[in-house]
């Protein structure tokens, strides 16, 4: 019984991966079950399925939160007063969903999120989720503890168990949790949690707890001003392969912490947007007639690339073409 699982005092942080894919098919579902309860505390899922079950979760479980990316044969997950009894954390769960839907049952209410939609919930109540997809279901989860939301006036009551329709969801919020599931594999622990800090952050906001005061204009406007200077500098020295968020913190004096936190607020990480900035520089070259002579390698490297390969499969992910055939095309 799922109920009887033991979870260990968590770590600082720990990062998972958990995939149908390593093991045998009679094994599957226990291990991936597993996987949701060493990030998420206890739950009980049910598998009904005559076919075999699939599923990965790239899980990222913090002090003070976790978050995973889930792609599953559909199931149905109940969180029973058990699990709630062996939960060292009492927070708010929030599901993005990706692809399938998700139906949330909780004090009462009923509701049904679809792809782009979020829905959010209590650890402190029953609950129950069940996960409806042709194929395989998908969503970002994140578990927030409740002292983030000390600001928010009956955060119990706002977060119970609503959601937030697609055409709902602000900018900022929808571009964190895009960020989350483009990246989730490649996301250093300072990612993870800038991430999860700007989720907390945005979240009230999305849901309409508060209207914001003079004093948060004033505050967001700064750290508008703030990240434009950050991403003036990091323009003007792309081709620096020292550029990094310890870089740019020892430059402008701030916290590593507080730098990641600035990018995830867009929806991206700092290497993410330096990457980018690296090959659109690279591809005007290749395309500009006094570069025409010189080796894409050469290229490549003046603007901070070292791994050539790296460079290679990152120029196709984002131009949908090789290098050499960009260079053809001038």
């Amino acid at each position: 019984m799922l109920d009887q699982v033991e979870i260990l005092p968590r770590k600082r942080a720990s990062n998972s991966v958990w995939d149908t894919e390593y093991c045998s098919p009679r094994e599957a579902f226990s291990i991936f079950r597993e996987g949701i309860c060493s990030t998420f505390m206890p739950w009980s899922p049910e598998f009904k399925s005559e076919r075999p079950f699939v599923g990965r979760l790239e899980g990222f479980a913090l002090d003070d939160g976790s978050i995973g990316h889930a792609q599953m044969s559909p199931i149905i997950c109940v969180r029973s007063k058990s699990n709630i009894a062996q939960s060292p954390i009492d927070g708010f769960y929030a599901n993005f969903v990706l692809s399938g839907e998700l139906m949330v049952e909780q004090a009462g209410r009923t509701n049904v999120a679809r792809p782009g939609d979020l829905v959010v919930y209590d650890t402190s109540f029953p609950v129950t989720l069940t996960e409806r997809a042709a194929n395989q279901y998908e969503d970002i989860a994140i578990l927030v503890p409740k002292s983030r939301f000390c600001s928010v006036r009956n955060a119990e009551d706002q977060f119970l168990n609503i959601l937030l329709t697609r055409d709902g969801l602000i900018e900022p919020l929808a571009a964190c949790l895009k960020c989350l599931q483009k990246n989730s594999i490649t996301l250093t622990e300072d990612e993870w949690r800038a991430l999860l800090d700007a989720f907390a952050s945005l979240l009230p906001l999305a849901a309409g707890c508060f209207g914001e005061s003079q004093h948060q204009r004033n505050e967001r406007e700064r750290t508008n001003v703030t990240l434009r200077r950050v991403m003036l500098f990091l323009d003007n020295n792309l081709s620096s392969r020292e550029l990094s968020p310890n870089l740019v913190a020892s430059e402008f004096g701030f916290s590593c912490r507080y730098v990641h936190q600035l990018f995830a607020m867009t929806g991206t990480t700092l290497s993410a947007y330096v990457r980018g900035k690296r090959l659109d520089k690279v591809r005007a070259d290749l395309l500009s007639s006094t570069c025409r002579n010189q080796p894409i390698h050469v290229i490549a490297l003046r603007w901070g690339f070292s791994d050539l390969s790296g460079f290679n499969r990152a120029f196709k992910k984002r131009f949908g073409c090789s290098p050499r055939s960009v260079r053809m095309r001038a």
